[in-house]
């Protein structure tokens, strides 16, 4: 297996993904169709798009009425003024989504903006998101929350769906396998900690990309992971890394009582 690259890349602006970076261009077709499907309204409640100046920025998911999970990148450096949430659809276009606006950015002291480690923010509305139909809390993985190899995780986001970083409007959703500790470790991943979990698909062929950082994976409907850094989108052989929520739960619950 090659060499990994040491610098953490954020995705700062998913699913898109398409053969090795850097060995093959995919034609068009492929990078619109490749790693993932189109989210049917209401099929993920808890999606949240960030909106930086009026443009999707970064994703998160509602835990409260009042609370976002997100990724520390996504908030650092930014002011609570230019960015808006939106929660409740699927087509950022459609204009039928709910828009809030945000009183606290709640980035985790620990945040190393170099490696990405405890790359978490919570973002505190301005005002409850009503819920119900389209709009839902997730529910959080439990400190211990652990599991096996090869277990399959959703991830989501509004993010880029080809290497020029289009952005669709449009949600979409992919399947992605959880990596074991036998790759995903220090050793072969040179920066990733104990903080951090590792998925995506052998192939490169399923991940997170520009614009779905902060945006959630998922396992048995809980949230377990968020988008976080990785090495360019779907590279062969290497995954997308999410901030693990395990590992952070207690700094979650303090901060944002859930």
């Amino acid at each position: 297996m090659s060499q990994l690259k040491t610098t953490a890349t954020p995705l700062i602006l998913l699913l898109a993904v398409a053969s090795t970076l850097g060995e093959m261009e995919p034609s068009e077709e492929e990078a619109r169709i490749i790693g993932g499907q189109f989210a049917a309204p209401g099929q993920f409640p808890h999606q949240v798009s960030l909106q930086l100046k009026g443009r999707h920025h970064c994703g998160g998911s509602l835990i409260s009425e009042t609370m976002i999970v997100t990724a520390a990148h996504c908030t650092r450096g930014q002011s609570p003024s230019q960015m808006m949430a939106i929660v409740g659809t699927n087509d950022l276009s459609a204009g039928n989504g709910q828009t809030f606006s945000i009183a606290q950015f709640i980035i985790h002291p620990q945040y190393n903006p170099q490696s990405q480690d405890f790359d978490m923010s919570l973002i505190r509305l301005s005002s409850p998101v009503p819920m119900g139909g389209s709009v839902k809390t997730i529910q959080l993985a439990e400190s211990d929350a652990n599991y096996a190899a090869d277990t399959m995780a959703t991830i989501s986001g509004f993010g880029a769906i080809n290497q020029n970083l289009q952005l669709p409007n449009r949600l979409k959703f992919a399947q992605v396998q959880l990596w074991s500790r036998d790759f995903c470790n220090s050793q072969n991943i040179p920066g990733l900690t104990d903080r951090m979990v590792c998925a995506g698909h052998p192939s490169g062929q399923v991940s997170s990309c520009q614009g779905d950082s902060g945006g959630p994976l998922t396992v048995d409907g809980k949230l377990f992971g968020v988008v976080s850094w990785g090495f360019g989108c779907g590279a062969k052989g290497r995954p997308a890394m999410y901030t693990y929520v395990g590992a952070l739960r207690s700094w979650i619950k303090q901060n944002a009582n859930v």
